[in-house]
């Protein structure tokens, strides 16, 4: 992959390829809430439930990507929700960030779920702009490929997700905003 003077040529990496690689992590990370919170029992809290939303609209402008091919405007979609994301998921960072608290839910390789995301929307936000800087001559979609199976399969699991979460939520608060940290379904109380 590196052309005689021995850089990487980045133009191998196919944009829709890139993209669809992005849109598998923000699935594979709404999964793994879902896991949390499914088999661990782990209900989410109302800033995780605003991440959640974050990370599914972060999916959306990758899908969009996928879908339609690159555009600045989808990129612009992914940036804008994953500052978003970000500043939720700070915020639940700076609220357990005193010694001596546990902080919110089980941690992964010592990071809460929030430190996760909070990596994984600036991770999001550096992608982007690095595409838009790898992609600039050709944004508008007309040389790629729109269409891949993975791709389709990985937009139809984003939407699964979304609408998953869309009833978690429902069934954690009801059609009203969460007061406090859910201790479980409303039909459990």
């Amino acid at each position: 992959m590196s052309n005689s003077s021995g850089s990487i040529n980045v133009a191998r990496f196919h944009p829709i390829f890139l993209n669809v690689l992005a849109l598998a992590g923000i699935c594979v990370a709404l999964l793994a809430a879902f896991f949390f919170q499914l088999v661990l029992g782990e209900i989410p809290c109302p800033l995780c439930m605003l991440q959640r939303i974050g990370l599914i609209l972060v999916g959306l402008g990758f899908a969009m990507n996928v879908r339609f091919g690159p555009s600045a405007v989808h990129y612009a979609v992914v940036i804008l929700s994953a500052m978003t994301g970000a500043g939720v998921s700070l915020r639940q960072v700076l609220l357990h960030i005193a010694p001596g608290d546990a902080g919110f839910g089980s941690a992964v390789f010592g990071y809460h779920m929030y430190t996760w995301g909070f990596i994984a929307f600036m991770g999001s936000i550096v992608f982007s702009a690095v595409m838009l800087m790898i992609d600039r001559n050709h944004l508008g979609g007309s040389a790629y490929p729109v269409r891949t199976a993975l791709g389709s399969v990985l937009i139809g699991l984003l939407l699964i997700l979304a609408l998953g979460n869309v009833a978690s939520d429902v069934l954690t608060c009801g059609f009203a905003p969460c007061v406090g940290d859910p201790q479980g379904y409303i039909f459990q109380r």
